[in-house]
């Protein structure tokens, strides 16, 4: 069986990186919203959601806000295919937290340290195009 594939396109990783370094010293966080097609995942857009964490250096998204995202994602005839969070001195590695938390899938993760966008299925790193 061939890995996923994700396609993100230049425009969307750079909205990323801006929403990521715009948020410092807190993480940035948000959902991903594409298609999925039989060689992957087809990244179209992005919502950015509050990070409600207590800390600066997690992320957690309240429950309402991603039914409203999804709703609208839905609406637009786009899907939820992921979410997407910063790491403002860390690598683009999930965390344990991250890993515990992924319930889409896909997960970009974004290191401002290394200026770096990575793409992963749990523990698995998934080619990013």
């Amino acid at each position: 069986m061939r890995p996923l594939r994700a396609h993100a396109p230049h425009e969307l990783r750079t909205d990323l990186l801006e929403r990521a370094r715009a948020a410092a010293p807190r993480e940035a966080c948000g959902l991903l919203l594409g298609r999925r097609t039989p060689d992957g995942i087809e990244l179209e857009s992005l919502a950015e959601l509050p990070n409600r964490a207590r800390t600066a250096d997690a992320f957690e998204l309240e429950p309402l806000d991603v039914l409203a995202a999804e709703r609208a994602a839905l609406a637009s005839g786009r899907e939820v295919v992921g979410a997407w969070h910063s790491h403002v001195d860390a690598p683009a590695v999930p965390s344990v937290r991250d890993l515990a938390g992924a319930g889409y899938g896909l997960s970009l993760v974004i290191s401002l340290r290394a200026n770096e966008l990575r793409a992963w299925q749990g523990a698995v790193e998934l080619e990013l195009a």
